[in-house]
């Protein structure tokens, strides 16, 4: 019988828990974790995972649920079911963006240098010069976010800093007078990350993120010199 601390994986289902067990069942803290077999630059980097509280086998109590698509859910369960106070969730249900909101675009500090009255134009422009390349994109993010990883059971992989520094230099980014370091600097600008995360390689990318950091080094790196081409 499953007692205690253990790992254990339904091949059949692709669900794997890791966690605390108690007389055969899920109980106490645990992560779950629900594997979806995906083709090669899926749009989804993610796997949907429960990291929190269990009783019998059911996510109860306190729990984080973090799906697919980026969103976050953090907050109290009971029997499976969100329940009672919400404390964050991230799932751009408001988005009108026309990438979707799995890969919603933030460019408001971008947005913030054009006269309001052209804002909603240079947003919808800057959209769809990504939509003409997410293949692409999507295609970049997967072949950088896979490397010295081992083998996914669900063609998931997570783009790190390390990797994007990778790239950026691959892509010649530093050669525009621009360091590694004077690029996070630009990148963690209005941004509540702690001075001592900011040159960390081990922070996360979602492909959102991703593309949202080439369209403000683009900016950085190009502003100027297009400048001269606006009326």
């Amino acid at each position: 019988v499953r007692h205690g601390e253990g790992r254990m994986r339904w091949l059949t289902a692709n669900q794997e828990y890791t966690g605390q067990w108690e007389r055969g069942i899920q109980n106490g803290f645990g992560t779950h974790t629900w594997f979806l077999k995906r083709i090669p630059n899926s749009q989804y980097p993610l796997r949907n995972e429960y990291i929190g509280e269990f009783v019998n086998g059911y996510r109860h109590g306190h729990g984080k649920f973090y799906y697919a698509s980026g969103a976050m859910y953090d907050g109290e369960w009971v029997f499976n079911k969100k329940h009672g106070m919400l404390i964050r969730k991230l799932d751009g249900s408001e988005s009108h963006s026309v990438l979707g909101s799995s890969v919603e675009l933030d460019l408001n500090l971008l947005l913030n240098m054009y006269p309001e009255t052209v804002q909603a134009e240079e947003k919808k422009q800057a959209e769809y010069a990504v939509l003409r390349n997410i293949t692409e994109l999507r295609r970049i993010y997967s072949f950088y976010s896979s490397l010295g990883c081992d083998r996914s059971l669900d063609n998931t992989f997570l783009m790190t800093k390390l990797h994007f520094w990778r790239f950026l230099k691959d892509c010649k980014f530093h050669h525009h007078k621009l360091t590694l370091a004077d690029m996070d600097r630009i990148l963690s600008a209005n941004n509540d990350i702690p001075v001592e995360e900011i040159h960390s390689p081990f922070t996360t990318i979602l492909l959102r993120t991703f593309l949202n950091y080439l369209l403000h080094l683009a900016y950085h790196i190009y502003h100027e010199e297009f400048q001269r081409f606006i009326p």
